[in-house]
């Protein structure tokens, strides 16, 4: 089979019987390059006749549209791989843009928290500084996209530790959490911005305070991959859907956490917030349960 670039009609094969009793077949392919094929000299000086012509051009026309699926397969898994780099790309800015606007106001928070500590209990404040130590140490390295569940979870108990010293007796913390689900793969520092904002929008603004319970579970798919289910909910002072529609396109947090939904599996990841005023909010992650021996095979 040759490559030529005559342009013929997609819907039109042409078997051009030649002298020496060989014949040249054109394959329509709807797309340059196309194809000819030569068929040599009979044996025993026999012609191609009708018949032979009609089935040869049926086959150039099945060759035509086998080399346009695969060329069709092939551009599909090109752009495939291109959306998924820039999907990346997408995430990783994301990743970043949310680590710089992780740090100021929650570290003033926490100097200030050392600061009255220093006084009135040094030793929960030496506590307090290396906690926060180890906070920043994790947040601020180049932590890859991905990570698991229970690391997550780690950081966000770090946290929590810190905003306790501040809250003291206004804060408690639930987090129920299997070791099994806790190897799970998640995007990196998916969970804290939620439970973040839980506290700054939730509890920060209650005079009473409040809990903060964060909770995960597998729940049924149509597909061969579970769903991860995650749950951070509040009892602070809640809010009214505007509200939330109007901190979400205005802040980093929330809208930085659908957007790497949607970069990560757009089709089965999703973000729901429920937040009554006076009862508190609780938003929901859904996203593929997937372990790290499986996202290495990937």
């Amino acid at each position: 089979m040759e490559s030529g670039v005559k342009s013929k009609s997609p819907d039109h094969s042409e078997c051009r019987r030649d002298r020496a009793r060989g014949a040249t077949v054109f394959i329509p392919t709807v797309e340059l390059p196309q194809y000819i094929v030569s068929i040599a000299e009979l044996e025993g000086g026999r012609r191609l006749l009708s018949d032979d012509i009609t089935a040869i051009e049926k086959l150039a026309h099945l060759v035509a549209r086998r080399i346009d699926a695969i060329r069709t397969a092939h551009e599909r898994y090109e752009r495939d791989i291109r959306e998924r780099e820039m999907s990346q790309l997408a995430s990783e800015a994301e990743l970043r843009a949310l680590r710089a606007q992780l740090h100021p106001h929650f570290l003033f928070n926490a100097l200030t928290t050392i600061g009255y500590l220093i006084q009135a209990a040094p030793n929960k404040a030496l506590t307090t500084l290396m906690r926060l130590s180890g906070l920043l140490r994790s947040v601020l390295r180049n932590s890859p996209e991905f990570s698991t569940l229970g690391e997550e979870l780690a950081i966000i108990a770090a946290y929590l530790d810190i905003e306790s010293a501040r809250f003291e007796d206004r804060l408690s913390v639930s987090i129920d959490v299997s070791e099994e689900l806790r190897q799970l793969r998640i995007p990196t520092l998916l969970l804290q911005p939620l439970v973040e904002n839980a506290i700054k929008h939730g509890i920060s603004e209650s005079r009473a305070g409040g809990e903060v319970r964060i909770s995960a579970d597998l729940i049924g798919s149509d597909s061969q991959t579970p769903l991860l289910h995650l749950v951070v909910r509040d009892t602070g002072v809640g809010g009214s859907g505007p509200q939330f529609v109007n901190g979400r396109s205005r802040g980093v947090g929330l809208n930085n956490v659908e957007k790497r939904l949607n970069c990560y599996e757009k089709e089965r990841a999703h973000m729901h917030i429920t937040s009554h005023p006076g009862i508190g909010t609780q938003i929901e992650l859904v996203l593929p349960a997937i372990t790290n021996t499986e996202a290495v095979k990937a």
